[in-house]
């Protein structure tokens, strides 16, 4: 499997294409579903505002003029039902034209002729930084997590995780250079209040840091406190030897 294709297998973003230009749709929905992106499409206000109030989108990317209406009365309805950020397509290249569009909600404006990788990359990047806001996303570069969909990225590679190993990792990063105790985490990991197994920890965390070293052999988050338990080290140790 190809790096991209993992990528693709793990983020499955859904995006809601609103265009009347159907030869456009399709260009725009091959691509980035290409990309990985689950896309719908709409070609109306009515056919959005249907489809925002009954699913979730990520994403909305709105051509201005529709033949029921103009798109920049669409960002105060769509609120009521998501908060996903709106790009604004358009062919009105003028200051006045993007100032209306940023003012009537849009968190971006694109003016066609436009790339379609640059169209991705914004899209991407629109839907990380929603995505921080939120608290779904803890970013401790290089690393990613993403705590909704449980997905991990170290230097942009998946590192596939088991539900423990990133309630793990999840727990010890959220504070950062603090030791935290085997209790602790067997509590709050295997939720027993009981005798705690540091034996079963110590296990789970090597598989953690094996699949975290596969990834990226440079750097080390998880950092041993010996007699105590782990902490999460940031910025992470260089591990300056295998770099080599």
């Amino acid at each position: 499997m190809t790096f991209k294709r993992m990528v693709q297998k793990m983020a499955k973003h859904r995006i809601l294409l609103v265009d009347d230009d159907t030869d456009i749709l399709e260009i725009n929905r091959s691509f980035l579903t290409n990309e990985g992106y689950d896309v719908s499409v709409a070609t109306n206000i009515a056919q959005t505002l249907q489809k925002v109030e009954t699913n979730s989108y990520d994403c909305i990317v709105l051509d201005i003029m529709l033949p029921d209406g103009n798109a920049y009365d669409l960002p105060s309805k769509i609120h009521v039902y998501s908060n996903a950020p709106i790009i604004f397509l358009s062919a009105k290249d003028q200051l006045e034209d993007k100032i209306t569009g940023f003012k009537a909600g849009g968190d971006d404006y694109m003016t066609k002729p436009y790339n379609l990788p640059e169209l991705s990359a914004r899209i991407s990047a629109h839907i990380r930084r929603n995505m921080t806001r939120d608290g779904f996303l803890m970013e401790f570069p290089p690393l990613t997590m993403n705590v909704k969909t449980r997905e991990v990225t170290l230097n942009d590679v998946p590192v596939h995780l088991t539900n423990r190993e990133f309630d793990i990792l999840r727990l010890l990063a959220e504070t950062p250079n603090v030791i935290v105790p085997f209790a602790r985490i067997y509590s709050h990991v295997w939720g027993d209040d009981g005798l705690c197994d540091n034996h079963l920890v110590m296990v789970n965390i090597s598989y953690l840091r094996k699949k975290m070293e596969k990834a990226d052999p440079t750097v080390q988050f998880v950092k041993t406190e010996w007699g105590s338990g782990y902490s999460f080290t940031y910025p992470p140790i260089r591990n300056t030897m295998r770099a080599e």
